[in-house]
């Protein structure tokens, strides 16, 4: 993290840097977001306290405000490149990142809002076993998800994410979420997780849900590649991530370092022309 990091800053602080070592830097930035931007830096501030913590994820080496100021510094410099050369927004890469709802049989996909906080603690996100599948703390109080549903929309509105609360129609109660937490925009790219309660799994949700953001992926981000990824150990999600016809590209070894080891990760992704040559989700 340190390495990205101050690289980062390099770039920045360069006077010679051209567009396309920013560009190539995409990855790193990405990186960055999805770490900061989910608030695991929390528990490994946690860690740090307790003495747990590698060096790289000191406190103080990599602050909230530090990681923000980087990637909105970022963010300003890659655009001003635009800006000099005179060049707009294509006419159809990338899509409207703004949230729209998605509606399958028994689902609503919508932005989340402060009085989801509720059924959210009562249904998953205080759940350490759900939280903890994708590299997540749990939440216990309403504040501290209100704080946590306020970024994802600030992110989310820079377009960076897409992050959907999933609603059981039936009940109106938020079940779990739904997201593009990762958006390359120049590489008209994006990365599907989720996360279903304990009680709603083995209902067909996640796949319902998986679908329906491949629908949104595809018909309005305008992305050309989705992508999805799991634990080796996590056969509900690959049986949920074959079931939507996503196809396997590999496996990274020891790509994590969570709780004290390491873990691999599958990847699996399906293209634009894979995905019009099938069956399309409702996506209003």
């Amino acid at each position: 993290m340190e390495e990205i990091l101050n690289k980062g800053l390099e770039l920045l602080d360069s006077p010679t840097t051209s567009e396309e070592e920013l560009q190539a830097f995409q990855g790193n930035i990405a990186v960055l977001e999805k770490y900061y931007g989910s608030a695991a830096w929390k528990e490994d501030f946690a860690l740090d306290e307790a003495g747990e913590l590698p060096p790289d994820l000191r406190r103080g080496v990599l602050s909230e405000d530090g990681i923000y100021d980087l990637l909105e510094r970022y963010k300003e410099k890659l655009e001003s490149f635009s800006k000099d050369s005179g060049e707009t927004e294509s006419e159809e890469r990338p899509g409207d990142p703004g949230m729209r709802e998605v509606e399958t049989e028994r689902l609503l996909l919508r932005a989340m809002r402060h009085e989801d906080a509720k059924s959210m603690m009562r249904n998953w996100i205080s759940d350490d076993a759900v939280q903890g599948m994708y590299g997540e703390p749990s939440y216990t109080t309403e504040e501290a998800v209100c704080e946590l549903i306020d970024r994802y929309e600030r992110t989310t509105r820079e377009g960076n994410t897409a992050r959907f609360a999933v609603i059981e129609k039936s009940s109106g109660e938020c079940i779990g979420q739904a997201s593009f937490f990762l958006l390359d925009k120049n590489n008209h790219f994006g990365e599907i997780e989720y996360c279903i309660g304990q009680a709603f799994q083995g209902k067909g949700y996640a796949t319902e849900a998986t679908r329906a953001l491949i629908g949104y992926g595809f018909e309005i981000l305008k992305l050309h590649k989705v992508q999805i990824c799991c634990r080796p150990s996590n056969l509900s999600s690959k049986r949920v991530i074959e079931k939507c016809g996503f196809t396997y590209e590999g496996t990274l070894r020891d790509y994590f370092f969570r709780g004290g080891s390491y873990e691999g990760r599958m990847f699996f992704s399906i293209l634009e022309e894979e995905y019009h040559s099938g069956k399309k989700e409702n996506v209003t």
